[in-house]
């Protein structure tokens, strides 16, 4: 089951908004610290818990779940909640999980103030709460989220969201999620020192600049952590001073930009470099060779940035 961080964003102004509408939360026993639960917001339909369907054996204990399911372990798979509440649950909150919270051993209970400022993630199952999500922003709330999965492969995993005139926007811009998760993946082609790609780059018709942006933004994003994280030596070309060149072309020909009619500054602030703070660089090549920019400036793309090579366009 994917276990989705979430994160909550709200001013001082809309917590009291929120508390006004939905209330403080529980209070623990003899703590200031309240729990927040999505039945505050969309409240949950009184079940019997001796009836296995409607039964909830997390008590919010997420981990004791995993421990109880790792490999090599001796407890058999269960679920954790039962079937008619895990339907009721995605059918209204979009989550078959109310909130769950980190902590080491045991879930950690942290204030409703703390959580809705967005200082540390809590949790969901199967999906970020986007339901919930369109009911808070239905009810006045501003806000904005963010929630991410480590192993999920699909539109979900990754995304962003904000209140635009009284609606919550999943994925907040142009960029949809199929279109985030393939950045992703053509990332990972990238990074993959291997001749053969793994996934086959599908086209992706660009709406306007403001799309184009949001998908190069996402995609020199994940390059870069990734070069952090990986230390992919194989994609070094050459070291010249602090600057690493490196040796595999970025094929942005899978983008569609013949609806684009503004590329001013396009790549100007394009850097893949994963530790400009200690003054260590990347120069990369940019392969769109296939791009439809007949109708503009073709030296508008190529601007001052010498960490971008885009060859030669004169063809």
């Amino acid at each position: 089951m994917d276990e989705f961080s979430n994160i909550i964003t709200m001013d001082a102004e809309n917590i009291k908004r929120f508390k006004k509408l939905y209330g403080d939360g529980r209070r623990l026993a003899d703590t200031p610290e309240t729990l927040l639960s999505f039945s505050m917001i969309i409240p949950e339909p009184s079940r019997d818990d001796a009836d296995s369907g409607w039964a909830d054996n997390t008590n919010q204990d997420v981990w004791a779940w995993r421990k109880m399911n790792a490999p090599g372990g001796n407890t058999a798979p269960v679920d954790v909640i039962g079937n008619a509440i895990k339907t009721w649950r995605m059918d209204n909150w979009g989550t078959t999980s109310d909130v769950l919270y980190d902590g080491n051993e045991e879930p950690f209970i942290r204030t409703l103030d703390g959580l809705l400022k967005g200082e540390f993630p809590f949790y969901t199952f199967g999906k970020p709460p986007i339901k919930v999500y369109e009911k808070m922003a239905a009810d006045g709330l501003v806000f904005e989220t963010r929630w991410w999965c480590d192993f999920a492969y699909d539109e979900w995993f990754t995304g962003k969201g904000k209140v635009e005139d009284g609606r919550f926007q999943y994925h907040a811009g142009p960029m949809t999620g199929s279109e985030n998760l393939q950045m992703q993946l053509i990332a990972h082609d990238f990074l993959d020192c291997s001749e053969e790609d793994t996934d086959d780059q599908k086209t992706i018709v660009v709406k306007n600049r403001e799309h184009l942006d949001q998908l190069l933004k996402e995609l020199q994003r994940y390059i870069e952590t990734n070069l952090y994280m990986q230390g992919t030596f194989g994609l070094i070309d050459s070291i010249a001073e602090n600057t690493i060149a490196l040796n595999k072309v970025l094929d942005l020909n899978f983008l569609d930009v013949s609806n684009v009619t503004d590329f001013s500054n396009l790549f100007a602030n394009f850097d893949v470099s994963p530790e400009p703070s200690k003054g260590w660089f990347c120069k990369i090549k940019l392969d769109i060779s296939k791009w439809n920019i007949s109708n503009v400036s073709k030296k508008a793309l190529l601007l001052d940035n010498d960490r971008v090579d885009l060859g030669d366009l004169s063809k």
